[in-house]
Parts: structure tokens; C-alpha cells; sequence
């Protein structure tokens, strides 16, 4: 398959979902709810609207080969797009199956360290720091700001400690919660994260003016060099 079809194919497919999304969601009430705001099917049916459009818009631009890749016979997938995408798809059916069981942010530290080191090659810092801070937002998105607790399986009962420091009467309360490892050492990561990013920012911006620096040092003793070596002919 070429990637010409390829993309008429799935512009097609997602046009399709794209509609039957709109249907479904116009079950539920899709305008402006007086006094309450957007209906329950409104962000669904306008998302799905959008998707629809796009996908008109893709059509168009294939027939039209406007496109470098409506207009590619190139085939679509080669043998390491196959494994870069089977391996994807793995370890996402990997996060999943783990939310099941282990909780949605055990699994995602699980997830993010092989996806980050594996596939994406990048260094040990930026994928611990990625592993640390990104469920750790992630929580006090959902968590905290939304209260919208996320499935955490048999993982659930640690973080209860947690809950009594966001649900605490008074700083008392709150700072007697950090006597737990599960309060405390995600407080202790993100900051160790954030101190270790800011330090290799100032070392990177240290490290040009001591170039400089070394280099004018290297130059004034080349010139000594020669202007000795002139004076001494």
C-alpha cells in the first residue's frame, strides 16, 4: 500500500467514525444549556465536527494532490516503521493492561522509563525527569484541581496519606503527612528534578563566556609567542 492510499483509506475511515460520533452524541443535549452551560453531548459533537471537517479537507486535498503525500507511491510502511509502530502499540497495550491492575500512575512511570529510553533513545535524565514530573502533574491536574480521581487498582490504598494532606484542616496536618514515603518522595523527586534541570541551565550558559574566555587566553599567548619570536630574529 502507498502512501497515497494510505491516506485516502484513513481519511475515509475517520470521516466515517467522525459522523457516527455526531450521531451518538446528538442523543444528549449538544447547544447551550440556560444557567449551566454547554450540554453533556456538546464537546463530544463539535470535536467529532471538527474531525469531520478535517477529513473533508484531506479528501479534498488528495483529489486536488495539493500534498507531498497525495501525491507519494512510496510504500507506507517499511519494515522499521513496522517495529517502531509494533513496539508503540505494545507498550501502550502495556499501560493499559497495567492501569487495570497496578493503577493508572504506577503503570505510567512503567510506560514512560521504557517508551522515553527504549524507543525514543533519549538520555537517563530527561526520561527519569519525564517519568517523575509527568504523573506527578497529572495528578494534581486530575486529582486536585479537577477531583477527578483516577484508577489507581490495588495501588489505592498508599495513596491515602495523600488525600489527608490535600484534605487537611491546617498546616499541622498537612506537614504531619509528609512522614509518608508516598508524600514525601514525590515532593523530594520533582524538586531534585527541577534543582538538577536549573543547574545544567546555568552550567550551559556559563559554559560559551568560558569558551570565550579560554580562547582570547590561547590567542594573547599566541601573539606573546610571535612577537618574542620576531624580537629574538
Amino acid at each position: 500500500m502507498t502512501v497515497r492510499t494510505a491516506e485516502l483509506i484513513f481519511a475515509i475511515l475517520l470521516a466515517l467514525c467522525s459522523i457516527g460520533l455526531m450521531v451518538k452524541s446528538a442523543e444528549l443535549h449538544i447547544g447551550w444549556i440556560e444557567g449551566k452551560g454547554p450540554g453533556s453531548g456538546a464537546w463530544p459533537f463539535w470535536l467529532s465536527a471538527g474531525m469531520l471537517a478535517m477529513c473533508l479537507l484531506t479528501l479534498y486535498r488528495w483529489f486536488k494532490k495539493i500534498t507531498p503525500e497525495s501525491r507519494s507511491l512510496e510504500p507506507y510502511m517499511t519494515r522499521d516503521t513496522v517495529i517502531v509502530v509494533g513496539t508503540s502499540a505494545a507498550s501502550i497495550l502495556g499501560l493499559l493492561l497495567g492501569t487495570q491492575y497496578l493503577g493508572i500512575y504506577a503503570s505510567l512511570i512503567v510506560f514512560l522509563l521504557f517508551y522515553l529510553r527504549v524507543i525514543g533513545r533519549h538520555s537517563w535524565a530527561l526520561t527519569i525527569s519525564l517519568a517523575i514530573c509527568i504523573p506527578f502533574a497529572i495528578f494534581c491536574l486530575f486529582e486536585i484541581a479537577l477531583t477527578i480521581p483516577l484508577p489507581k487498582a490495588i495501588t489505592d490504598p498508599a495513596f491515602y496519606p495523600v488525600y489527608d494532606l490535600i484534605y487537611a484542616q491546617n498546616f499541622k496536618e498537612q506537614v504531619a503527612t509528609l512522614r509518608h514515603p508516598i508524600v514525601s518522595i514525590p515532593l523530594i523527586a520533582v524538586l531534585g528534578v527541577i534543582l538538577y534541570w536549573i543547574r545544567a541551565w546555568i552550567v550551559r550558559r556559563r559554559l560559551p563566556s568560558t569558551d570565550t574566555t579560554q580562547a582570547e587566553s590561547v590567542q594573547k599567548e599566541s601573539d606573546q609567542i610571535e612577537s618574542n619570536s620576531g624580537e629574538a630574529q
